[in-house]
């Protein structure tokens, strides 16, 4: 059993009121946990999440709508700065590990923080084993034993090895006979293999019979030395183009179009492989996982809902992009996709001054298998466009605000108004661009219609504010409908409100 899984049956099994005491929650893990499932860091790290109670922050924000990978991320943070130290990424994974277990993180996210992290080691035991093991039978047993005086061979195993056999020591009362002395092994290109072949001689002294007995294999030059290299090898990866192209044809018919100088990368935690080429925007980085978990956990450290980001999760598919500019933000532009199928990922990073359109002309030129989302996408983000547009007039574009899953550009059926529509991750997000256009609603010389909206005579539906600002008319309204968090937003940039307003369907209160 992994080791989160073990926890939460731990806490399901005690209550959460363990999560509130270090001290009894390391107790109830010396006692639970299997010595190879977790390290004495480990542990400490988690008692040291539980004694600086970071469950407490983590559980409200995500109650209160937060995102809950920046939510982990955050009390990750804030336990390595109560721990005196910057690995911030082990103090995420404790977080969401204990988050996991109240049931309020998913895997994915214990999955991706493990994924960061250096493996650990458990410590080799304090002290050798108490009983050394016995030596080995001797087969046959020695027919000559050493003369009067002569010592019996002893047996010293080593800490953790098998003991070696040991012959019988020559009697050295008379010095052994010409011919007869064991001459240095020698060095061949292949182990070096002793074994019993003939009795070289027989010497006989003061009724003692000595046999020596010598052979040895291997090459007959001594100078040489072994080629071959101990330790582990790491396969080797194939970057010719080609060959690239076919073992990710999952991703696009030709990945390496425009790419040049491909070098195999090194590998992290929970990657197979990885490749890395150079783009005349930036580079270009595959990845192949070594299993679902680690490419499922690698889609959900890349996709993100900040400003400036286009991202669709087709399941077994993914495509994110970010654009700086409209993000705000001097970070690189980003395009990525991948296929937790074929257990693959792609991302183009630009570099220098290159634009998130140099990028996308990359991707497009590989004939990429995941396509770029043109419609909105979400079924009650479409079913709220309905209210009064047409779907089919709606076109997809990247986000302006944060924490938005989705935006769209949308055609109205009267001339001179301009409509986009969104879909926020969270209720909180929605609620939050609700305040800010009530807010300029407040602030306009000129109001319109202001409170909520409603279906004839129904219940009210959701928030709707217009108003006349700087010559530019505005009209804002949302839904309150579950699991929608959607938002319209249209202009008149001739300033003519009342055109705003007609146009709406709903009555505004």
């Amino acid at each position: 059993m992994e080791l989160h899984d073990a926890i939460r049956s731990v806490v399901v099994q005690h209550g959460s009121a363990m999560l509130s005491d270090g001290a009894g929650f390391r107790g109830v893990l010396d006692d639970v946990l299997e010595e190879d499932q977790a390290t004495t860091g480990d542990i400490n790290l988690l008692v040291d999440a539980v004694r600086f109670d970071v469950m407490s922050p983590l559980v409200a924000m995500i109650d209160s709508g937060a995102d809950v990978s920046r939510a982990v991320e955050e009390a990750g943070a804030r336990l390595a700065r109560e721990r005196g130290g910057d690995d911030s990424a082990a103090a995420s994974w404790a977080a969401a590990v204990l988050g996991y277990a109240l049931g309020k993180v998913p895997e994915a996210i214990v999955l991706r923080y493990r994924s960061q992290r250096p493996p650990s080691h458990l410590p080799p035991p304090s002290t050798p084993p108490t009983t050394p093991p016995a030596p080995p039978v001797q087969s046959p047993p020695p027919t000559v034993w050493p003369g009067q005086g002569q010592p019996a061979p002893s047996v010293t195993p080593g800490y953790g090895s098998a003991p070696q056999p040991v012959a019988p020591a020559p009697y050295t009362g008379y010095p052994a006979a010409p011919g007869f002395s064991s001459p240095p092994p020698r060095k061949g290109k292949g182990p070096v293999v002793w074994a019993a072949a003939a009795v070289a001689g027989i010497v006989v002294v003061g009724g003692v019979i000595a046999g020596v007995v010598l052979a040895s294999s291997g090459d007959d030059d001594p100078g040489k030395k072994s080629d071959e290299k101990s330790g582990p090898k790491s396969p080797e990866v194939d970057v010719d183009p080609a060959a690239i192209d076919g073992r990710y044809d999952a991703l696009a018919s030709k990945i390496t179009e425009g790419a040049s100088d491909c070098k195999a990368a090194t590998a992290s935690s929970g990657e197979k492989e990885v490749v890395e080429c150079t783009v005349n925007a930036g580079t270009l980085r595959l990845v192949t996982y070594a299993d679902q978990a680690a490419a499922e956990a690698a889609r959900t450290s890349r996709l993100d809902y900040r400003s400036g980001t286009m991202t669709a999760d087709n399941g077994s598919t993914a495509l994110y992009e970010f654009d700086p500019e409209r993000g705000g933000t001097s970070d690189p532009a980003v395009v990525y996709w991948d296929s937790t199928t074929a257990l693959q990922s792609a991302t183009l990073t630009a570099s220098g001054s290159a634009k998130i359109d140099a990028l996308t002309t990359l991707y497009d030129a590989t004939s990429p298998r995941v396509a770029v989302p043109t419609a909105p996408a979400h079924p009650v983000l479409r079913e709220f466009i309905d209210i009064n547009m047409d779907v089919a007039g709606c076109e997809r574009q990247r986000t302006f605000f944060e924490g938005e899953t989705e935006e769209s550009s949308c055609k109205a059926d009267v001339e001179g108004i301009v409509v986009n529509v969104g879909r926020y991750n969270t209720r909180k997000g929605m609620v939050e661009d609700r305040k800010y256009y009530k807010g300029k609603y407040d602030e306009a010389a000129t109001q319109g219609g202001g409170g909520t909206w409603r279906f004839g005579e129904g219940k009210g539906e959701g928030a709707y504010y217009a108003y006349l600002d700087d010559g530019t008319a505005a009209l804002y309204w949302d839904w309150n409908k579950s699991d929608c968090y959607c938002y319209g937003i249209a202009w008149s940039f001739e300033g003519k409100l009342k055109k705003l307003e007609d146009w709406w369907p709903g009555e505004g209160e």
